[in-house]
């Protein structure tokens, strides 16, 4: 009976499953892993060694052979034969593993459950094959620098990366068995596809880290979502405050990564509140994901102990003036604190130009108009005190111009770009415009210098007359014989 290189390396299995002790070299590791982290050399133990009969789960084997260097260089090979309930095989792998250092030798093997499974236990018995071939690697592999200079590519390559150790014959075809491990694992119709805690919700705070806040006040609330899983999820994130339902969210998180949600909110009523949330799916998970918080009148939150104004918006009424003419500057600012005032400075390119006081309640918006004048020519950037992120620009015509805007320089200031374009159309149209000049300039030379030759009567003429009666003549000759 003949047998395939598969049927050979299960009779193998089989055979020698029993008869190899638990580890003859090295150290080894075997375990379901969730995922491979990072380089690989580390990874997330499964859940619950339970998967369902779906193709599309990832039932994954980390496999770990430490200390199988020999003279900074390791082969490994790991087989894996996979009996169903019945003792039947339904899976094999082998997966080699080469390593030019000392480092462990660490494979990952991915099979997935077929249509055809049954539920029940199943087991995965592994062998470890090391198949560096010590006696060949201690007679062909040279180490006296004169017999490297035979063939020093040969060596150079050996000795950097390995590359060609199975050409120099150091390597086993399958290698000496070394160790075994048994693993098991279960299908059950009722197990999830994903982690129990797919969505983990945690951190959660306000934005400003405050849990104290006052009446009528704007919320916002952050939470971060981790998506444990591979495929990219959605959940809907609903927000409580004391088990009522303030908000909700459709959240999308992506395979493997964390997103941050916020929500907003008002403070209605005063009181000590408990802050939670909840989800459209039993796979979410809390940690950290609860926010005790109070709400307090005016009088009696500490937070109101100075006043917390800040400038919000600011505009202007025109953009092109004369030396000395008006220009209102149109400030917003709001109050999150202690009733109080404040001194808003409007600045033209980095200087004074005008003041004014403003005086808010607690959450109170307001907008001031504050007049300036501007005397520098040009552009003038208009800002405001505590937020250099808002300017305006300014341009200011020469005394005795028209106040009206400059159609030229209101573009520019719209959209430079489109000067841009425009000056690179002009230089066009002018080169396009002298190279037709040039050519008309030379054909009217042209055209006098064949009227000149013209003039000149039958001079040409009788010269071209004389050729054409030279060349007749000397066709008529007859050939001499």
């Amino acid at each position: 009976m003949k047998y395939n290189y598969i049927n050979i390396l299960i009779l193998l299995a089989t055979a020698l499953i029993l008869l190899v002790p638990a580890s003859a070299a090295g150290e080894y590791r075997f375990d379901f892993a969730t995922q491979v982290a990072g380089d690989g050399s580390s990874y997330t133990k499964h859940w619950s060694d339970t998967y369902p009969p779906d193709p599309k789960a990832d039932i994954i084997i980390y496999s770990a052979a430490y200390n199988m260097s020999y003279k900074r260089m390791s082969a490994v090979s790991f087989l894996y034969v996979v009996y169903d309930p019945m003792n039947n095989i339904v899976a094999v792998e082998k997966i080699d593993s080469f390593k030019r250092s000392y480092d462990p030798n660490i494979v990952y093997y991915t099979l997935h459950p077929q249509s055809d499974w049954i539920e029940g236990n199943y087991r995965v018995k592994i062998l470890v094959y090391d198949r560096i071939d010590r006696d060949a690697f201690d007679e062909k592999i040279i180490s006296d620098p004169f017999g490297i200079g035979v063939d020093p590519d040969k060596y150079k390559t050996f000795y950097e990366t390995g590359g060609n150790a199975e050409d120099i014959g150091v390597l086993l075809q399958l290698g000496n068995p070394v160790a075994n491990a048994v693993l098991n694992f279960k299908i059950d119709k009722s197990a999830s596809l994903y982690p129990p805690d797919r969505f983990l919700l945690h951190d959660v705070r306000f934005v400003d880290n405050d849990t104290e806040r006052v009446i009528g006040e704007n919320l916002k609330i952050e939470v971060k979502v981790d998506n444990n899983y591979k495929d990219d999820g959605t959940i809907k994130l609903a927000m409580l405050v004391d088990n009522s339902l303030v908000s909700t969210r459709d959240v999308t998180v992506k395979g493997l990564s964390t997103s941050t949600v916020t929500f907003s909110a008002k403070a209605g009523k005063t009181g000590t509140f408990k802050l939670h949330f909840g989800a459209d799916t039993s796979d979410m998970k809390q940690r950290d994901a609860e926010l005790v918080f109070s709400i307090k009148n005016e009088s009696d939150a500490t937070k109101l102990d100075v006043p917390k104004i800040t400038i919000t918006g600011m505009n202007l009424d025109k953009e092109f003036a004369s030396p000395g003419e008006n220009v209102t500057v149109s400030v917003t600012a709001n109050n999150n604190g202690k009733v109080g005032s404040k001194t808003i400075t409007v600045y033209s390119n980095r200087a004074p130009v005008g003041t004014s006081e403003v005086y808010l309640q607690y959450l109170e918006e307001k907008t001031v108009q504050i007049p300036i004048n501007l005397e520098s020519t040009g552009i003038n950037r208009i800002t405001v005190s505590d937020a250099p992120q808002l300017f305006r620009n300014v341009f200011v015509q020469e005394a005795g111009a028209s106040a009206q805007p400059n159609p030229i320089v209101e573009r520019v200031t719209e959209n430079p770009l489109r000067l841009s374009a425009l000056m690179v159309f002009l230089v066009f149209a002018g080169t396009l415009y002298y190279i037709r000049k040039r050519l008309m300039d030379e054909e009217t030379v042209i055209k006098a210098e064949i009227v000149s030759e013209e003039a000149k009567g039958k001079g040409i003429f009788s010269i071209s007359d004389k050729l054409s009666n030279d060349l007749k003549n000397l066709l008529k000759r007859k050939p001499r014989s």
